[in-house]
């Protein structure tokens, strides 16, 4: 399982499961004969076979910049993903910068960027933690060309999950302080030591600690243009015994507060998302199933909704007639996209929930599942259609207006790469995903919209010749932040496109490429699990 590793699957909250068994094909809308078509670009990778970049999360800003992670060739002790030291990158424009890592440490990652190419994620440290043997990890920016070292609240690890443009970023980080919790609970993957682990706000070179909703743990991942935080909290330390943990409920960080969204009536809670409006996504287990979203639905207890959480008010976003959903991500209209299964959890589709109606997205035709990661502020949407075989997933892109269409279709073809894993859609309609050699490695990719009778090849040298970096955000910070008081949300700039249109498929030279196996910030799963069935990944900021 080369795309799941110890440190990067650390900011992981839950890792949901849908195993189903396919007995349903999906009814997917009918494709249009004229559409877009993508500009195919192989980021690479550093020398080594895989690059990668973390999904649901903020991995491309809206100027077009991506980051990510990619192998060297140097070997790894530890093999922590595929036995290859990986770097954090940076890429726009043609050009992949190595970012490195802190000083002392191998390996990097990162996690997400803001309009400002402040970039978060975590690097080794080059310490090893006493309790544990492995390598220390901890949260790390990347600015002005320099990497600094976040640290912890006394204990050997932490990670950054996401910042904003208030250069404000949050995360969570071990505490020195002893825990029964953390190993063996939900924070499994971030349980290396008995410690502890709380959510954390850096701002002006401090990290602060948020506190909890009562309980002994909480983590926050994700941070929203006016500060708001939100996250998930253990609420108490006695232990459920459905669950074998405290209660844990998603949490709204506000001025100084931590806000407990609460639950449907289970003991599981968490919040992936909020958006500048101040609407918060998630799951949470039901009464009838209070550990479901931690057991998975393969597990034979359904019982896991997607949540909203606005103004004081919990919802059940509902499913398509199964007992099971997630909600992966909101845009700032609050449309909301993810997963959903079906009447006798047959199988699972795409969900689009908007206005209160929850609408079946369908698959391409012949394949019988889908889910869908994220939706831009056009209403465009991405994320896999799966075979009804083991075959890997197509990755797919959602019209406004429902059509469906299979990206592999839409590129030039010769690249080489299948196209199978969606991470996020910018509001330019430019795309990063995960492609896949004949080999088995993964590299990291930016799919960029076109004309289809500008189709074409260029190599690294004239693709760098013909960039021309695009523009920073022409709006200043006080007028974006007088749009954010006035209409609620950040409004999109329009941005020239950074190469001539031509959808040809750019392969980087191998001493200029960074390849890295997709790590995840939400809990990414191999493509199909022992039943069969897809896996999914949860809706947290990962893969």
């Amino acid at each position: 399982m080369k795309f799941k590793t110890l440190w990067i699957t650390a900011m992981t909250l839950l890792t949901v499961v849908a195993a189903v068994r396919l007995t349903a094909q999906g009814q997917p809308q009918s494709e249009k004969k004229e559409h877009i078509r993508y500009k195919l670009i192989d980021i690479g990778t550093f020398g080594g076979p895989n690059s990668g970049n973390n999904g649901e999360s903020t991995v491309m800003n809206n100027q077009g910049a991506v980051v990510g992670f990619a192998d060297t060739t140097t070997p790894d002790p530890f093999c922590f993903n595929d036995c290859f030291v990986f770097h954090a990158f940076r890429w726009r424009d043609g050009v992949l910068t190595d970012l490195g890592a802190l000083p002392g440490g191998s390996s990097s990652a990162t996690n997400g960027i803001n309009s400002q190419d402040q970039i978060v994620g975590l690097s080794l440290n080059g310490l090893i933690d006493p309790f544990t043997g492995i390598p220390e990890f901890v949260a790390a920016v990347w600015q002005h060309g320099q990497v600094t070292d976040l640290g912890t609240f006394g204990g050997s690890f932490s990670i950054a999950t996401v910042n904003n443009n208030r250069q404000q970023v949050v995360g969570c980080a071990f505490t020195d302080i002893p825990d029964s919790f953390t190993p063996t609970g939900v924070f499994y993957a971030l349980g290396f030591g008995p410690q502890q682990l709380r959510a954390f706000r850096w701002q002006g070179k401090k990290l602060h600690d948020l506190g909890t909703l009562g309980g002994a743990d909480a983590c926050a991942v994700w941070i929203n243009q006016i500060g708001q935080i939100t996250g998930a909290s253990f609420t108490n330390s006695i232990v459920d015994p459905s669950t074998g943990l405290p209660t844990l409920d998603p949490f709204l960080w506000v001025d100084g507060k931590m806000i407990d969204i609460g639950t449907l009536g289970g003991t599981v809670g968490l919040g992936f998302m909020v958006n500048n409006r101040g609407q918060v996504i998630g799951v949470s287990s039901l009464a009838e199933a209070p550990g479901a979203c931690i057991t998975g639905p393969s597990s034979g207890t359904p019982g896991c909704h997607g949540i909203l959480w606005e103004r004081g008010i919990l919802k059940d976003l509902g499913t398509l007639g199964g007992d099971f959903s997630i909600a992966n991500w909101i845009n700032e209209e609050g449309e909301i996209v993810g997963v959903a299964s079906t009447t006798g959890e047959a199988t699972v589709h795409a969900t689009l929930w908007k206005n209160g109606v929850i609408t079946d997205l369908g698959t391409l035709p012949g394949d019988c599942a889908s889910q869908a990661f994220a939706i831009n502020s056009k209403g465009k949407i991405v994320g896999q259609s799966f075979p009804c075989d083991s075959s890997p997933p197509r990755a797919v892109v959602w019209e406004r207006e429902g059509t469906v269409h299979d990206l592999n279709a839409l590129v030039k073809q010769g690249s080489g790469l299948e196209l199978t894993d969606p991470k996020i859609i910018n509001d330019a309609g430019d795309i990063v995903l995960e492609g896949l050699l004949s080999n088995g490695d993964a590299h990291s990719v930016v799919l960029i919209p076109c004309d289809a009778d500008e189709e074409g090849y260029m190599d690294s040298a004239e693709a760098a010749r013909l960039a021309t970096p695009r523009a920073s955000a022409p709006l200043s910070i006080a007028l974006e932040w007088w749009h954010l008081l006035s209409r609620g949300s950040l409004p999109a700039a329009v941005l020239p496109r950074g190469v001539p249109k031509c959808c040809a498929a750019i392969s980087f030279p191998a001493w200029e490429r960074q390849r890295t196996n997709v790590r995840s910030t939400y809990a990414e799963m191999l493509p199909f699990d022992t039943t069969g069935g897809p896996a999914f990944r949860s809706g947290l900021p990962h893969n």
